[in-house]
């Protein structure tokens, strides 16, 4: 399997991808290059290739075994151990940002990407302002030790696209009345209603990692597809990325289901100027879905405490976050011990000076 590093062509640096000026950036010289002005200037990338021996061989070449891949960083030589879904990762030794171009070939290459839009340092902004107001947090919940730890990570999303032809039978009925002398009067018409509309979606979002929770990448969604790029693998230098484990089949039946909701609403919103609708039959045909194969940037950093994982992400594109967090129990007794101090005192002297404790 090929690792790719992307090096810089005036001082031989290493070249990452810059959310900021989205290019290709040195941290060495600060020199900055898109793709097509790196091409011009070098063509020059690192390959490791790899061998066929297995990991518990302990040989420097690529191996794999299961759920678990070696590779060899074409920086410094070391041994870069990874589950067989990541796709782009930073060499822990000389921080060389790697891409296993093999984990996205194929069908595993994606057919677009959101690059960041989001820096590090902004990502660490937020989470700090964030974490500003919660007061019962650990000490240690955004320490040095623990801002390290936040890493950008490219998601691996279905977007379907799809036509559709909806219909919808009801009845509606218009019920007025009236009084003349003593008595009252109501006039109830019925009618036959039908809608019949044809609808299309696109970049309809459902993330395809297993790991990846579905309530955060809903929560901190939507993305703007405005900045949808066809792939590259230059987005992904300096960023961890990983290749889908959850198959269009497999999310189809969700995608389905929201748009049947989606179409049926319309043609429920469709129907009125009656006093009571019943609808008597609906049908939603899918006639043509589209699949691209997209990876979507989240800031990530997760805590655990007490046997249990929190999670900060925030959307790499737009800064929406979420965040789930830590109680210091410690904390928390505190603040009940001071409050019942402080009630206990108010109502002994509230009692001393009214005379009740005469």
């Amino acid at each position: 399997m090929s690792v790719v590093s992307y090096k810089c062509p005036n001082c031989g640096g290493d070249l990452g991808f810059d959310p900021e000026s989205q290019k290709l950036k040195c941290e060495y010289c600060f020199s900055s290059f898109n793709e097509q002005e790196l091409e011009v200037l070098t063509t020059e990338k690192s390959y490791s290739e790899p061998g066929e021996e297995f990991i518990e061989d302990g040989n420097d070449a690529t191996a794999e075994e299961g759920t678990t891949m070696l590779y060899t960083c074409p920086s410094c030589g070391a041994q870069i151990v990874t589950d067989e879904v990541t796709s782009a990762t930073l060499c822990c030794y000389c921080h060389n940002p790697v891409v296993f171009s093999k984990q996205l070939s194929d069908e595993f290459k994606p057919s677009k990407v959101i690059p960041f839009k989001k820096s590090k340092e902004q990502a660490l902004e937020t989470f700090l302002a964030w974490r500003k107001k919660k007061h019962f947090l650990p000490d240690d919940f955004s320490s040095p030790s623990q801002l390290e730890k936040i890493a950008g990570i490219y998601i691996p999303y279905w977007l379907v696209d799809c036509d559709t032809s909806g219909y919808m039978r009801a009845t509606g009925k218009k019920i007025k009345s009236w009084t003349s002398g003593s008595y009252r009067y109501t006039q109830t018409d019925i009618y036959a209603v039908s809608r019949a509309a044809s609808m299309s979606f696109d970049y309809l979002p459902h993330d395809a990692s297993k790991k990846a929770d579905d309530l955060v990448m809903e929560s901190i969604g939507p993305y703007n597809y405005d900045d949808l790029e066809t792939f590259s693998f230059s987005y992904l230098t300096g960023f961890i990325a990983e290749k889908y484990d959850v198959d269009k089949d497999t999310i189809y039946p969700t995608i389905k289901s929201r748009v049947e909701r989606a179409v049926e609403t319309e043609l429920r919103n469709s129907i009125h100027g009656y006093t009571t609708t019943a609808v008597g039959g609906k049908n939603v045909q899918i006639h043509r879905t589209r699949f691209h194969y997209t990876l979507m940037p989240v800031w990530m950093l997760t805590y655990i405490y007490k046997g249990q994982t929190y999670m900060f992400a925030m959307n790499g594109q737009t800064g929406k976050t979420f965040g789930s967090l830590p109680i210091c129990s410690k904390k928390l007794n505190l603040l009940f011990l001071w409050v019942f101090l402080i009630t206990f005192a108010v109502v002994f002297f509230a009692l001393a000076y009214t005379g009740g404790l005469a």
